[in-house]
């Protein structure tokens, strides 16, 4: 009965001592580690959640974002606007190999110089300047603004004889431009005849001419 009664004393001692153990271990991770068993429920959420989404074929989100750039699979739109007509009309184009690879600040840099050093076919048309008007790797939104300005055309003159002297009239053959005093029978025969016909000559530069060749 002693003998037992030792073992039994020796295993209660044990325990306490693990007991002890255990809290003092315990008291030591909350004093130096407070968060630890936090992190450790988190640990496990997580492993929880990415076992779910491997199970339905998903997969968590990442922060890692790939920057946009052009691409040869990126949908290139133009919007051209006429401002003599007020009318814009858009279209694709594919978008050009010379492009791709850029991200959006080349992007707009390589417009930049377009609108500085347009094709001749776009200074024909009037191109005046081009705005970004939205840019991502898959779709490019790009304005041209066009503004053709029209030449005035060139003013009409006719000149005819009235008593023996050159007079120019405007186009509407009513209202006289000038009088001069060159004398229609001192010109060459074959300018007499066309200046009798009323002779007609296209622009101020070039009537001026005409009038200083022959004015005595």
């Amino acid at each position: 009965m002693k003998f037992i009664g030792r073992v039994s004393l020796f295993c209660m001692a044990g325990l306490l001592g693990f007991a002890a153990g255990m809290y003092f271990n315990s008291a030591y991770c909350n004093l130096f580690y407070p968060n630890k068993a936090e992190e450790k429920m988190f640990q496990r959420y997580t492993a929880e959640r990415e076992t779910e989404n491997a199970e339905d074929g998903e997969s968590l989100p990442t922060d890692s974002r790939t920057p946009d750039i052009v691409t040869c699979d990126t949908v290139f739109l133009i919007e051209e606007y006429d401002k003599n007509t007020d009318i814009t009309a858009e279209h694709e184009e594919e978008i050009p190999g010379k492009y791709i690879g850029m991200d959006r600040e080349g992007f707009v840099d390589a417009m930049a110089s377009y609108e500085l050093s347009p094709p001749l076919e776009e200074q024909q048309r009037g191109l005046i300047s081009i705005e970004v008007l939205s840019f991502s790797g898959e779709r490019i939104r790009i304005r041209k603004n066009y503004q053709l300005v029209e030449e005035p055309a060139e003013e009409i003159f006719y000149l005819v004889s009235e008593n023996h002297y050159i007079v120019v009239y405007m186009e509407d053959m009513k209202n006289v431009y000038l009088y001069t005093d060159i004398c229609v029978e001192n010109l060459p025969e074959e300018l007499q005849e066309e200046i009798i016909q009323k002779k007609l000559i296209s622009g101020q530069g070039a009537l001026y001419h005409f009038l200083e060749s022959y004015s005595s």
